[in-house]
């Protein structure tokens, strides 16, 4: 942890765990939502009012379920492209360590281009 308080999570796995995470909560809002779903006329004080706030939390119910539904799909997509980048990040570097230019094999120093970094540095 930075010592502003702060901490950064990096990648992609960090992301995926967070949107994982908000699934969880609205999980939680759900069932807080479910054991509620019926309210009588005296708790709110006619039968319209207790007609529409029962059609709203029914309402709320199912849409914390799709909500969490989607933040869970979401992490998993993250995780998934994760790999699958990682994997690909492979194969590129596989690919471009086996180019031979000029009669060497392998890359050249790309670290640094006209006295910028190259985006390609760290391969």
């Amino acid at each position: 942890m930075g010592s502003d308080g702060y901490q950064v999570k990096a990648g992609m796995t960090g992301q995926a765990q967070q949107l994982d995470d908000a699934g969880t909560d609205m999980d939680g809002v759900s069932s807080a939502v479910k054991s509620r779903t019926t309210y009588s006329y005296d708790e709110v004080g006619g039968d319209d009012a207790a007609s529409a706030l029962n059609a709203f939390v029914k309402a709320w119910e199912a849409e914390s379920k799709t909500l969490a539904s989607a933040l869970h799909e979401l992490g998993g997509k993250v995780q998934l492209a994760k790999k699958t980048y990682h994997g690909t990040d492979g194969l590129v570097k596989t690919h471009a360590d086996s180019v031979h230019v000029g009669g060497t094999s392998g890359l050249t120093d790309t670290s640094t281009q006209g006295g910028r970094s190259s985006a390609l540095s760290s391969y």
